[in-house]
């Protein structure tokens, strides 16, 4: 970063040049917004559904990345930088160069980061050889340790509270791991623990009952309703059940950790006393509820319902519309709240469950066909044709 100072402005800035960032500033061209910015410091994009085939073995770290510049829409202005602060009433950002970039309306498309007071040790644990999680940057280790696991291990899979990036993709580690377990003939003889902290799977009645079939076919140990506290000199982990606590040792952790907001959202005020540091959106219309010209979607907004790629799709058309909507005095579009959640059941099974936010399963499938039954050719849409939807279309804005 330089510190330069400059000042620019744009007519509609997002921040945030992930999936949903990235998308709503292809739409947002596709209905003829000419000026547009996406502030992101990083230079290369990762498509983080498919880390999850990369920790499974069935991926490489290179089909899931590119670089920043070849996905940002062309016409879109991007800066590389990091916002820092926003000041709602100039409508401007602070951002870490020093620029302050001025704006119309503002995209807040922000993500989570891991909430190393809610779980202390996280970048200790991460570093240890025996602790893998496709949710910080270490889908590969998640691979390597998979397939050194040895026969009689002890295995620790980890679910936090909310908000996580999709619930049902927090248990793809363990699902995927099992069936290179089971290839291997060892599965039997392992220990394998998942710790939910919450107290229920996903929430979703027959989905959870489904789910909880499956675990209990292959012999996990389950914790509903339960934290985690990480001692990785030990590699051991105390599970926190209500009064009950219990210790567990390891030879691999996946280490999903809670998270929270980005400290952009609370130093800006725009959580307002929403919890974790969300953005304060109104869940319905995605605008902020007390700065009409700041706009949220995604992981880090608090959209009442579960994350996931597929719900964003959903979400940024109607936040795209909403904006244009509110230029021109038009009512606004609600979000229903429809979420997907992509759980492989096992290498090449894959349940990809619809349901909005009251847990009401929503399914795009024919009645006649049970949306609950993992199914091949849905494991094949998630690994093969998903990824190639997202570069070519959906971050163009064209799905």
């Amino acid at each position: 970063m330089t510190s330069t100072r400059e000042t620019r402005h744009f007519d509609v800035v997002v921040i945030g040049g992930g999936n949903a960032g990235l998308s709503a500033a292809a739409r947002l061209l596709r209905l003829g917004f000419p000026d547009v910015a996406v502030i992101e410091p990083q230079a290369v994009h990762t498509y983080r559904p498919l880390l999850s085939y990369v920790g499974g073995g069935q991926a490489t770290l290179r089909d899931a990345e590119r670089t920043q510049r070849s996905v940002t829409p062309d016409g879109v202005t991007w800066l590389r930088d990091t916002a820092v602060v926003v000041d709602a009433a100039k409508r401007t950002i602070r951002c870490a160069s020093g620029a302050d970039i001025g704006y119309r309306d503002l995209i807040l498309a922000v993500g989570l980061v891991p909430d190393h007071d809610a779980m202390p040790g996280i970048d200790l644990a991460i570093a240890d050889p025996a602790v893998a999680s496709n949710y910080l940057d270490r889908a590969e280790q998640t691979w390597d340790l998979v397939t050194s696991m040895p026969r009689g291990g002890r295995a620790v899979f980890t679910v936090p509270r909310p908000p996580v990036s999709c619930t049902g993709t927090t248990l793809k580690p363990l699902f995927l791991a099992a069936a290179q377990w089971r290839r291997a003939g060892i599965l039997e003889s392992l220990d394998i623990t998942l710790t939910v902290d919450r107290p229920h799977l996903l929430g979703v009645d027959g989905l959870d009952a489904r789910l909880s079939e499956c675990l209990d076919e292959l012999g996990v140990r389950v914790r509903l309703d339960s934290a985690v506290r990480l001692h990785p000199v030990d590699r051991r982990v105390t599970v926190v059940t209500g009064s009950q606590t219990e210790e567990v040792q390891y030879d691999m952790l996946h280490l999903v950790p809670p998270f929270r907001g980005a400290d952009l959202v609370s130093d800006s005020g725009l959580s307002g006393t929403r919890d974790r540091g969300l953005v304060d959106i109104d869940p319905h219309t995605l605008r902020h509820r007390t700065h009409p010209s700041i706009w949220g979607a995604g992981d880090g907004a608090a959209i009442a319902t579960d994350p996931s790629g597929g719900g964003l799709r959903r979400q940024v058309a109607i936040l795209v519309d909403n904006l244009a909507a509110a230029r021109a005095g038009e009512e606004l579009t609600a979000y229903d709240g429809y979420t997907v959640a992509p759980i492989a059941t096992d290498a090449h099974h894959l349940i990809a469950a619809e349901f909005d936010r009251e847990g009401t399963i929503t399914s795009s499938l024919p009645s006649v066909i049970d949306p609950l039954t993992p199914r091949r050719s849905a494991w094949a849409f998630d690994r093969y044709v998903l990824p190639r939807l997202y570069w070519n279309a959906i971050l163009r804005g064209r799905v």
